[in-house]
C-alpha cells in the first residue's frame, strides 16, 4: 500500500468510494434515510471545490485507491473512508497517521474530529477520546461524537 497526496483526476474514485462506504459500512449504525442522505451529499465536483479548504491523501493498492483521509487547516481531521474490503487492515491508521503528522508539523497541539458511531471505535484505538456525544448539525437520526486527540504532552501537570 502507498499513501500520497490526491491528484485531480482521484476525485470520481474518492467520491464513489464515499458513498459506498457510507452505504455498506455506516448503514450498521444509522437509519436508511441517513445513509440515503449523506451518500448523495457530495460528489466530485465538491470535492474539487473543498480541495484548497484541506490537504488529502489517498491509500492506493494495485493501482486502486482502497482509502482516502482529509484534514482542514484548523486542526481537524474532516473525512476517512476506507474501502469495506479494506476495513482492520492497517489502511485508516496508516492514512491517520499520516495527517497527524502534517497537523503536528502545521503546529497543532491537538486534533479534533467529528466521528460517526460506526467509527468512534477506530479512533479511541488511535489514542483519541470523547469529549461529547452529539447530533450532526442537530438531527435526531444522526449521533455523532466530537473527539479529541493531543498531540504534546502538557508538561505544566
Amino acid at each position: 500500500m502507498k499513501i500520497r497526496l490526491v491528484r485531480d483526476d482521484d476525485y470520481p474514485e474518492i467520491a464513489r468510494l464515499r458513498r459506498q462506504t457510507i452505504r455498506h459500512v455506516n448503514s450498521k449504525d444509522y437509519s436508511e434515510e441517513v445513509i440515503e442522505s449523506w451518500s448523495s451529499k457530495i460528489g466530485t465536483k465538491n470535492f474539487r471545490g473543498s480541495a484548497e479548504t484541506c490537504k488529502r491523501w489517498v491509500a492506493v493498492e494495485k493501482e486502486k485507491i482502497i482509502g482516502f483521509c482529509e484534514h482542514t487547516f484548523e486542526c481537524e481531521v474532516s473525512r476517512m473512508y476506507v474501502h469495506k474490503e479494506h476495513l482492520r487492515k492497517g489502511v485508516g491508521s496508516r492514512l491517520l497517521e499520516v495527517a497527524e503528522a502534517s497537523l503536528k508539523k502545521q503546529g497543532c497541539k491537538e486534533i479534533h474530529i467529528e466521528s460517526t458511531v460506526t467509527a468512534k471505535d477506530f479512533y479511541e484505538k488511535n489514542g483519541y477520546i470523547v469529549l461529547e456525544k452529539t447530533l450532526y448539525k442537530g438531527n435526531t437520526k444522526e449521533p455523532i461524537y466530537k473527539m479529541e486527540k493531543r498531540l504534546f504532552k502538557d508538561t505544566n501537570s
